[in-house]
């Protein structure tokens, strides 16, 4: 008796099916996480703080799809063994059955007992294989994979790959951006009061979600969720044949569309309705999010169902792209475009807060090699420590200055020389005197000051850099802008709020329409908060532009327990 070797080409092509769906499916893992990885070491290259560009979860996301994979890969092969064992044993049965059997007459009791077994081996090894691959075919890869090359392809200044915003809080837990708790999960909050971004992206001015949906579980959707077209009349009148303009049912009753019970909703549908509520919630630089919803699956303009949906969901001011409006990915993407470009929209011209200036003479800013002295305040020898890790004048302030142009009020140029005539080194004075404009800048070139600064630091001073800082006086500008109502009437409520120093500073910037960069992250949220609980619904208002630097430095003269 011979072996049949039909189920076993039914089996392997079965094993042939998962094999190459396992494949092709931990290979996309592998090479995703290969770029992921390449992405964060050039965050670690670039930015002080990493840490700031929120991708962790997702590596970890995929690394767990791959390891889901790995496990369905050993059950696999466990299977193909067992089978191939149990299909040896099989042919070394029938061949003994023959063996034992009568010449020229057939075993009938063994070959009625081997067809039984070998159904029965058949249907399980088929279910088993089944079960594989619509494990496989169950995947989340393939989401991550759409995901990651549409923040690869479209996206930049990336800030986060999936993050969680709310609404229903107060402005403050919903900022975006350095050291915000824009999203981030707190125990008082309520999820179900939260929709969650796929990518965050334009240093957090966008917000993308992605949805791989295909055209037939929407329309399934639809069907089962209630969801259809109706003419407002049967036809528009009784000698004209044509429907009249379709429409698109919705599951709520009330005006407003949230007040209703959310399951006979399409999950399109709240998913859009969230994002805006999320977004309405949220402010970045004082404006709303931009809201990009992307449906790689769905095509437009070919079924008038799938396109009443898309409209639906345009009516949320939200931007959705189907299949037509993507770019196919070409090769590998560059990863440089994805990087935080927090100095993009920095005027010609920059206003430098007191807190920078003192940085940029600090010896701690420039000397490499400090020694720790018993009298450092223990802020100084952590600022040491974080110095020698990343260097903050390298890696951070001269590329935010580049080239522009940089000028100071008078009020932080005075307290600025009060501070380091009082505590400051012989090296810092003398750094003081070629940054500021005064009577040793006076008629010296770029160059030469450049030369002088450099011989008074262990770092290579870049030669565009634009000293002096001219200084000028914010007052007269600042007073009668208020007095002609050029800034929103909520400048006076900022205004009320700030000391002196700070009046002249961020108020300057915000008269003359430029950045402000400054390290006093305090008041840059307090005039954000200010204006939000003070703008009474209007959406044109914007405050000043501020960049807050990560970190500032203390002049290493300061006493401990003395305050600047």
């Amino acid at each position: 008796m011979t072996h049949d070797p039909s189920s076993e080409c039914s089996n392997t092509s079965h094993d042939k099916a998962s094999t190459k769906v396992s494949a092709r499916l931990h290979q996309q893992c592998v090479d995703l996480l290969t770029e992921v990885d390449a992405f964060r070491s050039l965050l670690e290259t670039n930015l002080r703080n990493p840490q700031l560009v929120e991708v962790r979860q997702f590596r970890s996301n995929v690394n767990s799809e791959l390891k889901m994979l790995q496990k369905l890969e050993q059950k696999l092969t466990v299977q193909i063994k067992n089978q191939r064992t149990s299909e040896e044993k099989g042919v070394e049965a029938d061949n003994e059955a023959d063996q034992s059997g009568e010449e020229g007459q057939p075993n009938k009791e063994l070959s009625s007992s081997q067809q039984i077994g070998d159904g029965k081996s058949d249907n399980i090894d088929h279910e088993i294989e089944m079960r594989l691959v619509h494990a496989l075919r169950s995947s989340n890869m393939p989401f991550y994979q759409a995901v990651w090359d549409i923040a690869s392809n479209s996206c930049e200044g990336l800030l986060a790959m999936g993050k969680r915003f709310y609404w229903d809080h107060e402005f403050e837990t919903n900022r975006v951006g350095k050291g915000s708790g824009g999203g981030d999960k707190q125990a008082n909050k309520d999820k179900r009061k939260s929709v969650f971004v796929d990518i965050v992206a334009a240093d957090g001015a966008e917000w993308v979600k992605v949805s791989t949906i295909s055209e037939s579980r929407l329309l399934f959707e639809m069907a089962k969720k209630g969801w259809e077209a109706e003419s407002e009349d049967d036809f528009s009148d009784s000698d004209d044949k044509r429907p009249a303009k379709r429409t698109i049912l919705r599951n709520f009753d009330g005006d407003d569309p949230g007040e209703d019970d959310d399951d006979d909703e399409m999950e399109l549908i709240k998913l859009a309705r969230d994002l805006r509520k999320a977004a309405n919630a949220t402010r970045v630089r004082y404006k709303h999010p931009q809201v990009r919803l992307v449906l790689p699956k769905i095509g437009e303009g070919s079924v008038p169902e799938i396109d009443d949906i898309l409209a639906e969901l345009r009516s949320y001011g939200i931007q959705v792209e189907c299949q037509a409006n993507l770019t196919p990915r070409q090769g590998k993407s560059d990863l440089t475009r994805l990087l935080p470009q927090p100095f993009k929209n920095f005027t010609p011209t920059l206003n430098v807060d007191c807190t920078l200036l003192l940085a940029m003479v600090s010896d701690l800013s420039h000397i490499k090699d400090i020694t720790i002295l018993p009298s450092f305040h223990r802020a100084i020898v952590r600022q040491i420590e974080v110095e020698k890790d990343m260097p903050l004048l390298p890696s951070e302030l001269w590329p935010s200055m580049g080239s522009h142009e940089l000028i100071c009020a008078s009020e932080a140029a005075v307290r600025m020389r009060e501070i380091v005539e009082l505590i400051g080194s012989t090296t810092e004075k003398a750094r003081m005197d070629i940054l500021m404009e005064s009577p040793a800048s006076y008629g010296v070139d770029r160059k030469t000051l450049i030369e002088r600064f450099q011989a008074l630091s262990d770092h290579t001073v870049p030669t565009d850099w634009a000293i002096p800082v001219k200084i000028v006086d914010a007052q007269p500008e600042i007073e009668s802008c208020l007095a002609e109502k050029k800034l929103p009437s909520v400048a006076d409520d900022v205004a009320d709020g700030l000391s002196d120093i700070n009046y002249s500073v961020f108020m300057y910037g915000w008269v003359k329409d430029m950045t402000t960069i400054t390290s006093n992250r305090t008041i840059d949220k307090q005039i954000e908060t200010t204006i939000e609980k003070n703008r009474n619904d209007d959406e044109s208002i914007e405050g000043p532009h501020v960049w807050v630097c990560d970190t500032a430095r203390s002049l290493v003269g300061k006493d401990k327990g003395r305050k600047d």
